[in-house]
């Protein structure tokens, strides 16, 4: 018998299914896209279309089962994780009445009743979060502002893994990690917060009862089983939660003063903390991490893997060579601010209070009229996109460590780990040791530890590490670092004349 945990991602851009063994090996991944339609014409409400989603997860699932070919195939658990901010409301009948992604802003509109209730700072001092626009709480008052039909029809308020673990198990639940990026949890008594539910004179009854990550909450529908084609009776469902605390589980990044970067469409990067803490300056976010006893503070540095795929797909194109491996290329052949050229295409330091200004895309460099200097060519450019990327999220580290008195422990997983040349570079920026685990989906990696936690095969999430988890360490090295402090200072003082323009 072939024991195997069976994990989906909801991420930003993709449906991600993946078979694992129960060491935490990835055996098969099977990804569908995921499509995010525009509702009315101001471009700020958006959604999804829910059963064109929940068909393309079935879909994923039922080709990982068949192309894993193994008739002895035992599947022993399910967990899930998603994107954050991302909400579902559904009937009395389980049907879904909407279904929002992270940049669905419709709250916009609703803002103002937030206001009238709570300051930026009572709000902030209970859900760790703002600006309210982006949250569910302003979509629940959106829906009954606007839409009011709607609204009297809702049951349930879910966050999207929520969601997606009723759908494949029947059972309503939420977990801290979840719907801490709601602005509905009280972040510090890790439940739904009867102050804010009170004073919007909301239906107490919409919220689900809240578990924590890593708890067996039911089984894999009957015929889910059948659909998919599994040869079994029973298949638990484990709640994970949101995507980024999963993936700080799959790099190890579980003890206070870890910071953990996940480098995906974006990159956040989370403080490990031991109680909650909340900046006064209502700035980084408060949250809830996975493993109950633990919150963390979050930086933001923005699109960066978002950036380096426009870059990539815009101005890389060889016949035969892989475009990763060609920007590595780029990467091993340059030296750090090459032909002092620099990039400028969003990562920064978060900064909330100024997400509506409308930025410039800018390259710097030296124009080929001074002829006795070297141009910059396509690999000085790449390495520029790259060191605009480890700039925005260095100034967001230098951000998190003002949290903590503790000398962190650097982890980063994800999309752009995979490349080395990357991590160098970033271990030279941010003057650090960076840990990588060996497997770099680390979201997946994370949702099945709460597999084997949840199913009782290991005590804690420290014992997983300790038993299943490789790590690769990048050291810093000290002539690139006092050439990256320069080079970082050049960058930040052009950019402060770009932000102007």
């Amino acid at each position: 018998m072939s024991d195997k945990i069976l994990t989906i991602d909801l991420s930003s851009t993709f449906i991600k299914v993946a078979l694992l063994s129960a060491e935490l090996e990835i055996e098969r991944v099977v990804n569908q896209s995921i499509d995010i339609l525009e509702e009315g014409i101001d471009g700020f409400a958006k959604i999804f279309d829910m059963n064109q989603l929940w068909n393309k997860i079935c879909l994923a699932i039922k080709q990982i089962i068949l192309q894993s070919g193994d008739q002895n195939l035992n599947i022993i658990g399910i967990s899930t994780c998603a994107q954050r901010i991302a909400s579902v409301f559904i009937d009395n009948r389980g049907k879904e009445i909407y279904g929002g992604p992270n940049i669905d802003i419709r709250g916009i509109d609703s803002a103002y009743i937030i206001e009238d209730e709570f300051t930026e700072k009572e709000l902030f001092n209970i859900t760790g979060h703002t600006p309210s626009l982006l949250f569910t709480l302003a979509r629940i008052l959106w829906f009954r502002e606007e839409a009011e039909e709607k609204f009297e029809k809702i049951k349930k308020i879910l966050m999207l893994d929520d969601w997606l673990v009723y759908r494949l198990s029947g059972e309503l639940v939420s977990d801290p990690s979840s719907a801490a990026e709601s602005q509905l949890l009280d972040i510090k008594k890790r439940r739904w917060s009867n102050e804010i539910i009170e004073s919007f004179n909301l239906d107490p009854n919409f919220f689900p009862d809240i578990v924590e990550s890593g708890t067996v909450i039911g089984q894999l529908k009957l015929d889910l089983i059948k659909k998919f084609n599994i040869n079994q009776d029973r298949i638990p469902v484990i709640k994970t939660g949101g995507d980024t605390q999963a993936s700080l589980l799959g790099m190890g990044a579980i003890k206070e003063g870890d910071i953990g970067i996940s480098l995906g469409t974006t990159a956040p990067l989370q403080l490990v903390i031991k109680k909650p803490l909340f900046d006064p300056e209502c700035n980084y976010w408060a949250s809830c991490h996975s493993i109950k006893g633990k919150w963390l503070i979050e930086a933001h540095a923005g699109n960066t893997g978002a950036s380096y795929n426009w870059f990539k797909d815009t101005f890389i194109n060889h016949p035969t060579t892989n475009k990763d491996t060609l920007i590595d290329q780029y990467l091993r052949e340059t030296l750090p601010g090459a032909c002092s050229t620099f990039a400028y295409l969003g990562p920064e330091k978060m900064n909330i209070k100024n997400q509506t200004s409308i930025k410039r895309g800018v390259f710097v460099f030296p124009p080929p009229q001074l002829i006795s200097n070297e141009l910059p060519k396509i690999n000085s450019f790449a390495r520029s996109v790259i060191e605009n990327i480890t700039f925005g999220i260095y100034e967001n580290f230098i951000a998190l460590n003002k949290f903590t008195d503790l000398k962190p422990r650097l982890f980063c997983g994800g999309g752009m780990a995979k490349s080395l040349e990357f991590r160098k570079i970033l271990a030279n920026v941010l003057d650090s040791v960076v840990l990588t685990p060996a497997i770099k989906e680390s979201s997946f990696i994370g949702t099945a530890m709460n597999t084997l936690k949840g199913l009782g095969l290991y005590p804690d999430y420290k014992s997983i590490i300790n038993d299943l988890f490789n790590y690769e360490h990048i050291d810093k090295e000290d002539q690139f670092v006092e050439s990256y402090k320069i080079i970082y200072n050049e960058w930040k003082n052009i950019k402060n004349k770009i932000d102007d323009l």
